[in-house]
């Protein structure tokens, strides 16, 4: 007979999971409502992609030494920090006049984004059973699919009532209810490492120590061309279907979200596979490549809404075993228990540098050569990147 003891705590980890979906409301919420901040702010393309990337500047320099900062401070106190810092963004946001303005709000936002979900995943990792731990980091991994899915689907109802400066207030006032509940829930969380003096020696020792074994490298790597490329797709969609086939901005929305949401199913597929025994490796090579493949379907340059949405979620859904393969590898890649954010640093550095470059070299690419169509030989060309890295990554033996 299972006691109390021998449960994993899945109402609190469930709880965690929340301060994921909220951050990644942050991500979902600015592709269907970009054209109305182009025309708010007299904007071009070009720099409307910077409005989406910008959010992962902050990951770009210091993903891992965020994690390092949470191994040594306290990876609950990160969380909640990460939580304000968003809060903060978003008001500012909504205040903004200007194009640098919002762009500012933006990095706010990215660095408590970049908080959260650096932090967050060694939390689940503290309470959870030891035989849920694939399951638990599979359903971690579905933070940002579900939460950007879940915020497009909200959009039509809330844009009935408000602008996106609304909507931007609106998810200011919703963090600041999650912070406080999750505060509270979350007070009995003990800090995991022993040692609470922090030093710029140790963190950049730590940083060096992490950053030099294969491993995480490998695994920071390959989320850089999975993370590319799912951004430039998800972020661009609503764009693309409205300038190509004259959808309005609510089906948009809502075929996007259908798009972000059958992420999570390849996610959670990906978590049941990794627990039966299935290489994780073969699961990204596998990812890699039918991404690569379906990115020739999105950007077909026949002018056919059935091939290029099929498309989209066909990457979407298979792109889903990318996340919760290497991101449920970091405590085994990771040097040391004590190092699993550090690691974790590393994969979302990588995540967030891919983020970074692919919505403004998409978007530089389509107003060079006028056509979507250039947007298959450079995905392609990235998917098979991430192949080649996946079969070095073969090779590596987790700690």
């Amino acid at each position: 007979m299972k006691t109390f003891e021998d449960k994993s705590p899945w109402g609190l980890i469930f709880i965690l999971f929340g301060a994921g979906i909220l951050s990644a409301f942050q991500v979902g919420k600015v592709p269907p409502v970009l054209s109305d901040i182009r025309m708010d702010l007299a904007i071009s393309l070009f720099y409307a992609g910077w409005v989406l990337s910008i959010f992962n500047l902050t990951g770009l320099f210091l993903g891992t030494f965020t994690g390092a900062i949470a191994d040594a401070i306290g990876h609950r106190r990160l969380m909640l920090t990460g939580l304000v810092f968003q809060i903060i963004g978003c008001f500012l946001g909504s205040f903004s006049d200007s194009f640098y303005g919002l762009l500012a709000s933006r990095f706010l936002e990215g660095a408590g984004f970049l908080a959260v979900i650096v932090s967050t995943p060694t939390l689940i990792f503290q309470v959870v059973k030891p035989k849920d731990m694939a399951v638990a980091l599979s359903i971690w991994t579905c933070y940002l699919p579900a939460g950007a899915s879940l915020m497009m689907i909200l959009l039509p109802f809330i844009l009935s009532v408000t602008d996106w400066k609304g909507l931007w207030q609106i998810n200011g006032v919703i963090l600041i209810a999650y912070t406080f509940l999750l505060s509270k829930k979350t007070s009995h969380i003990k800090f995991m490492n022993k040692s609470t003096s922090v030093t710029f020696k140790k963190l950049i020792q730590d940083v060096i120590r992490t950053s030099t074994r294969a491993g995480p490298l490998l695994l920071g790597l390959i989320f850089v061309t999975y993370a590319l490329q799912w951004l430039a797709v998800m972020g661009f969609l609503p764009t693309m279907i409205i300038e190509k086939y004259g959808f309005t901005k609510s089906m948009a929305s809502i075929l996007t979200a259908v798009m972000v949401f059958v992420n999570i199913f390849g996610n959670l597929v990906g978590g049941r596979c990794l627990k039966k025994g299935i290489k994780r490796w073969k699961l990204v090579a596998f990812a890699c490549t039918v991404m690569g493949t379906s990115s020739f379907a999105i950007y077909s340059v026949d002018s056919n809404f059935i091939i290029n949405y099929t498309g989209c979620l066909i990457f979407s859904l298979f792109g889903g075993l990318i996340p919760a393969s290497i991101l449920g590898g970091v405590p085994d890649y990771a040097p040391s228990k004590n190092l699993i954010a550090t690691t974790n640093g590393i994969v979302i550095q990588g995540g967030q540098a891919g983020q970074l470059m692919g919505p403004p070299i998409l978007a530089y690419l389509v107003s060079q050569t006028g056509s979507w169509s250039c947007g298959s030989w450079f995905l392609g060309s990235v998917a098979f990147i991430g192949l080649l890295l996946t079969l070095c990554l073969s090779r590596v033996k987790p700690n």
